[in-house]
């Protein structure tokens, strides 16, 4: 009778642990996808309610810094895709031969200047500055492309560009200051050169500051602290590729749109052809979405 009593509790402790060990085995997506942290792309992946993203349960979302960190694991075999802006996506992949890019849109956006909402005035003059400049802007894109439109893209290294330097931030001084928040990492929009900055948003916020007879202080900083830090240690507007969205609307004003049409890529090995059969958006979400 013992012995039938401990063959029993045996069996019962037995199955415990299978069901144990069966709760604990890791159920995390194998496919990896590398996105920029705070941005639209990682929305996209891990779901965003108010921006109507539903999470992608097959993908683990691997977030970085930056693209280019991103692509650096891409090429390594330690992820296999990245998801993210598709001017951004070009020109990473003009700097690495051994990428290419899925050119179909797997979102639609449009890109504002974030502006403090207890300073109405100021953007009002922005949406003023953004429409009785629009032709200096475009001329602003157009050299960017050209810089841009080379085997080589956006080299910040070699960079020979407009080069703009940032004045230091002054509390004493705040009144004839622009203090501007971005993530200077995010070629061809704002990149560093050296101490100094370029880029096509930086470009713009230095026509807002001259406009406006401001002095131009930027400050470099995480993309998911950009928004946050607006009206917050003397920072007026964020110039960093932001999306237009309601969650970020809750937070700050944003200007009318500088760019329309911005949407998400999907950036892959040259060798990989997963994606080679697709001929349209809907393809490359239904592959996307059946990822294993």
């Amino acid at each position: 009778m013992k012995k039938l009593l401990s063959l029993v509790l045996a069996a019962i402790m037995l199955c415990g642990a299978a069901v144990a060990f069966s709760s604990c085995a890791d159920n995390t997506p194998s496919v990896k996808i590398g996105v920029q942290q705070g941005t639209t792309g990682e929305a996209f992946l891990i779901g965003n309610a108010d921006m109507g993203y539903e999470k992608y349960e097959n993908v683990n979302a691997q977030s970085y810094e930056n693209g280019a960190l991103a692509v650096q694991d891409l090429i390594s075999g330690k992820i296999d895709y990245v998801v993210i802006d598709n001017a951004v996506a070009a020109d990473l992949v003009k700097n690495n031969a051994d990428i290419k890019m899925i050119d179909y849109a797997l979102t639609k956006e449009d890109y504002g200047i974030g502006v403090d909402k207890n300073q109405k005035e100021l953007l009002n003059s922005i949406n003023k500055i953004l429409k009785e400049k629009k032709a200096e802007i475009d001329a602003i894109y157009a050299s960017y492309a050209e810089n841009s439109g080379n085997d080589d893209g956006v080299d910040e290294n070699e960079w020979t560009g407009n080069k703009i330097v940032s004045a230091k931030f002054d509390a004493d001084k705040k009144e004839t200051q622009l203090v501007v928040a971005t993530n200077a990492a995010f070629a061809p929009y704002e990149f560093k050169v050296g101490t100094a900055f370029a880029g096509i948003d930086m470009e713009i916020a230095k026509l807002i500051a001259d406009e406006l007879q401001l002095e131009l202080v930027i400050q470099h900083m995480d993309f998911d602290s950009v928004v946050t830090s607006i009206g917050k240690n003397g920072v007026d507007i964020a110039l960093a590729g932001l999306t237009i969205n309601p969650a970020r609307e809750k937070v700050v004003d944003f200007s009318d749109p500088y760019e329309e049409g911005v949407y998400q890529v999907i950036i892959a090995k040259k060798d990989n052809t997963t994606f080679d059969s697709c001929k349209s958006a809907e393809d490359v979400l239904a592959v996307l979405k059946d990822l294993k």
